[in-house]
């Protein structure tokens, strides 16, 4: 027999279900949030009806699963808070006498195959009191977000409070903190924290760092039109280039790798890489690209 609810387990090729004990039974309570439904929209809960039955000759009260049943967390039957019951129980696809009943949830299965720990809880909507069956580790998940969204608020708020001591005026992007210096937008994470708290004065430092980087790109792009000369003039005297010829572009390509070198360290140890939000290093890009092939043909010919 092929089941749609995922969790079973074999035991004696028969299917239980278990997971992590909680110690959640008539403590825990939870609701299934818009970011629930976003993020485990794929989730279902299985009704679980609390009925009499017969089992042999015996009449009892037992909670029985709906196992064809399955209700998307999206659905409105599943609205408003939910108590968790217990989460001892299990339940088994056949009879066995005098124990339980097929798709009974009992913790009696539990204790009949002595499975240290259940991995469904029996939960009831507060507001309908109907009782369904979820899987453990979906409350878990959902707890874990939670828990790391509380997290994220509190370090965005910590962060914000930070940078308003410096002066700045975070604004919010979607989940994310950002400030604007003259040049830049900054995002405020972690280790924009970790950087500020050893020098304060770093994000004025690369305004300035941007100033003296623009300054070497400037140069740089100065320089292309003299180094592509000196390219061409190559490659049509080859051998018979004069000396002074050779010395000079020498000269130049040597002061180009120095001007390089320090737009590079600039970039990569001091700005991080980021980009200015006026787009002006964007349009110098292609530039510098030209000028970066240029030095690299200069430096494969004349051995530096």
């Amino acid at each position: 027999m092929k089941f749609e609810f995922s969790t079973f387990i074999t035991v004696a090729s028969c299917s239980i279900l278990m997971l992590t004990n909680l110690s959640l039974s008539g403590q825990t309570k939870f609701s299934f949030d818009d970011e629930t439904l976003k993020k485990f929209d794929y989730q279902t809960l299985t009704p679980v009806k609390y009925k009499q039955i017969t089992d042999g000759s015996e009449k009892r009260n037992a909670y029985m699963i709906s196992i064809d049943e399955q209700i998307p967390i999206s659905s409105d039957e599943l609205k408003g808070s939910f108590t968790v019951v217990s989460d001892k129980m299990g339940f088994h696809d056949q009879d066995v006498s005098g124990h339980f009943l097929k798709y009974e949830l009992s913790e009696e299965v539990i204790k009949y195959y002595d499975i240290p720990e259940s991995n469904v809880l029996l939960v009831e909507n507060e507001n309908t009191k109907k009782l369904y069956i979820m899987e453990s580790s979906f409350l878990k998940n959902i707890n874990k977000e939670k828990e790391e969204k509380q997290k994220d608020e509190a370090d965005r708020e910590t962060l914000n409070q930070f940078m308003q001591s410096l002066g700045y005026k975070p604004y919010q992007i979607g989940e994310n903190l950002y400030v604007k210096t003259k040049y830049y937008r900054i995002w405020c994470n972690t280790p924009t924290l970790e950087v500020l708290q050893k020098d304060k004065n770093y994000l004025k430092k690369m305004d300035s760092w941007y100033e003296q980087r623009q300054s070497i790109r400037k140069q740089l792009i100065l320089l292309s039109p003299k180094l592509k000369h000196y390219i061409q003039l190559y490659n049509v005297q080859r051998n018979r280039m004069s000396k002074s010829d050779i010395l000079a572009w020498s000269s130049l390509t040597k002061s180009a790798i120095a001007l390089n070198d320090k737009e590079v360290d600039y970039l990569v140890n001091k700005l991080f890489g980021f980009s200015d939000i006026n787009g002006i290093e964007e349009k110098q890009n292609k530039a510098i690209s030209e000028i970066s092939e240029y030095i690299a043909a200069s430096r494969g010919v004349l051995g530096l």
